[in-house]
């Protein structure tokens, strides 16, 4: 069960990242001649790695590797989990992104985040020996 919402929560997160690298990137597109043309780049790089991360890793924990390797998908959803809270706040703050859908995206990430969070720590305690 714990792997099955980590796999969906995982999905929804890695989404919520593309969404928001996306939308970043097309608020610095309709922007063009700012001076902080690089820092919103990385930060969409970041989000677009961190949303490629997440889904590999709610992809392969529902397949045989995952079931082989559970400790270390569990960990690997706990630190992602962690490391999209921080994000959600951080956007939050408005210092990233000021769209309309900012605040939509960081308040998902938060809690996105948190359930993967809590997902992963019931995966590192399931019965099944890892």
């Amino acid at each position: 069960m714990a792997s099955t919402n980590g796999f969906i929560l995982g999905l929804i997160g890695g989404l919520l990242d593309f969404a928001s690298a996306s939308q970043l990137l097309l608020q610095q597109a309709s922007s063009a001649g700012m001076m902080n043309e690089a820092p919103a780049y990385a930060w969409a790089g970041l989000l677009l790695v961190l949303g490629t991360a997440v889904v590999a890793t709610a992809l392969l924990s529902v397949i045989s590797i995952g079931f082989r390797f559970a400790r270390l998908f569990s960990i690997l959803m706990m630190v992602y989990g962690v490391v999209m809270v921080v994000v959600g706040l951080v956007m939050s703050s408005g210092a990233v992104m000021t769209t309309e859908f900012s605040s939509v995206y960081s308040l998902g990430m938060v809690v996105v985040g948190a359930g993967m969070t809590v997902s992963g720590l019931m995966m590192s305690r399931s019965p099944i020996p890892m």
